[in-house]
């Protein structure tokens, strides 16, 4: 019995590493994707914002840059979220290293509350950034289209010259002549 015991114990522990293993991957890509659409998105609507919207005539210009903010802050607050995990990570190495197991238990915890704290501001500031500047866009859009109704071109006006032609009666004569 303890043989099927121990095995169904391994088992446990592999699909454990397996889990941690997948997790560790979706987190360097959680990283890695809000880093790519925050600075994807910065760069291309300042590099091409006067392709979007006409400067001169934007409307609500403080939303856009509310955005650019927010993107920043999230580029910002990742990168110091990637300094600190390193940091934790090399403390962690360290009290195992002078066998302090309890402070292990104690300070991983914590420090990865702080490290999970950093990356919600992050998801958080970039979503209120996209939407910030999504919002900006679809508000000038819709302005400038208001602006745009087309103009349907009047008939123009003959200019009266010369002498007219009265107008006829209004009685018509008939058209079989007579005999």
């Amino acid at each position: 019995m303890s043989k099927k015991k121990d095995t169904v114990k391994n088992e446990w522990i592999e699909f454990r590493n397996s889990v941690y293993e997948t997790k560790s991957k979706s987190q360097d890509d959680f990283e890695k994707y809000i880093n790519i659409i925050a600075s994807g998105g910065l760069g291309i609507t300042i590099a091409f914002f006067d392709k979007i919207v006409q400067i001169d005539k934007a409307t609500c210009l403080w939303i856009m840059v509310c955005g650019w903010v927010l993107l920043a802050i999230t580029l910002l607050v990742n990168l110091f979220s990637h300094f600190k995990s390193v940091q934790y990570m090399e403390f962690t190495i360290s009290e195992i290293n002078d066998e302090k197991y309890e402070e292990v238990f104690t300070n991983v915890e914590k420090r990865n509350k702080i490290i999970n704290w950093f990356n919600l501001v992050s998801l958080t500031s970039l979503i209120i950034g996209v939407l910030a500047i999504i919002s900006f866009v679809t508000i000038n859009l819709y302005i400038m289209s208001n602006d745009r109704k087309p103009v349907y071109p009047q008939k123009p006006i003959p200019e009266e010259k010369g002498r007219k032609i009265p107008s006829p009666p209004v009685s018509r004569p008939s058209n079989t002549p007579k005999k």
